[in-house]
């Protein structure tokens, strides 16, 4: 019996040393951060140096989240980050299954078209948001040297004005509709073809085979797509920080909560930084959470 025992205290030390790297890498960061951000938004922290339990805030840092409601103010981010996602993410979700069906069809050089369309993805974001920073720019930008010289267009379209900026911005982003495509095309592609013969024996024609048979069945994938982009869209950064030099454009157009988390952090007020990083992650988690919910009224599995 001790033999049995300390040949499995043996197994489990092993198995533990095993894991500890990634036990430790967890630990160290993701748990410490997660916790220590908590902490910091109790306080009247400015990022450097120990904590003071004298500047000790409990929820005020929260509650001046909330306080003002002008340009430049978390409110405003707020509602430019949900603006961008009502309007981007069903767009792009639409789109990008339309372009998906389209790929999967049995048309000649169907792939390859696939190809053009997932390049722009693999451009570094930061990369992308400086080629856009210049080809949108009012004064030289190449988009307004074509409708000026092709197209006779008097004067420029200020894509990064007020009024344009975040327009402009959704615009960019259907350059990389190829990124959820590619996993639409795998749904589409893995739908079994028995399917479609039944159906096309029974008389049905190619939009109620693709609303009966290819919709339900790639739903999963929908889904999918559904909850990266969501988040996604909730944490925008790179793009419109490298766009608007990290200032959010004109009027604040195009500040999002990631940006003003940055901003702030980086300012001195850490504690107004991770308060507001505490309530996007509510936030994320909560609309994640109803998808999630009620994704059994629509979602079909394989198994069901």
């Amino acid at each position: 019996m001790k033999r049995k025992i300390s040949r499995q205290v043996k197994t489990d030390m092993w198995g533990w040393l095993m894991v500890s790297p990634l036990v430790l890498g967890m630990l160290i960061f993701t748990v410490y951060p997660l916790v220590s951000s908590l902490v910091y938004s109790l306080f009247n922290y400015r990022g450097t140096g120990p904590l003071d339990m004298d500047k000790f805030v409990m929820f005020e840092n929260y509650k001046n989240l909330f306080s003002y409601t002008g340009e430049g103010s978390f409110l405003h981010a707020l509602k430019n980050t949900a603006i961008y996602t009502i309007i981007s993410v069903p767009l792009g979700m639409v789109l990008g299954y339309l372009l998906a069906t389209f790929l999967s069809a049995n048309i000649k050089g169907s792939r390859k078209f696939l190809v053009l369309f997932y390049l722009p993805t693999l451009i570094s974001s930061v990369v992308a948001g400086a080629l856009w920073a210049d080809m949108l720019n009012p004064e030289y930008g190449i988009i307004n040297t074509i409708l000026k010289n092709v197209f006779g267009l008097v004067e420029g379209i200020p894509f990064t004005d007020k009024s344009h900026l975040m327009a402009s911005y959704i615009f960019m982003t259907l350059f990389n509709l190829g990124g959820g495509s590619i996993i639409w095309v795998a749904g589409i592609s893995s739908v079994d073809k028995v399917y479609y013969e039944a159906a096309e024996i029974d008389g049905a024609g190619k939009l109620q085979r693709f609303f009966k048979i290819t919709l339900p069945l790639t739903t999963p994938y929908i889904f999918y797509n559904l909850i990266i982009g969501l988040i996604g869209a909730l944490q925008l950064f790179n793009q419109p920080f490298v766009l608007t030099k990290g200032g959010g454009g004109d009027g604040y157009a195009l500040l999002t909560v990631e940006m003003l988390i940055y901003n702030s952090a980086f300012s001195g007020k850490m504690g107004e930084a991770t308060a507001m990083a505490w309530i996007l992650c509510l936030i994320i988690a909560a609309l994640t959470g109803l998808s999630f919910l009620f994704s059994d009224k629509w979602v079909n599995y394989a198994d069901d």
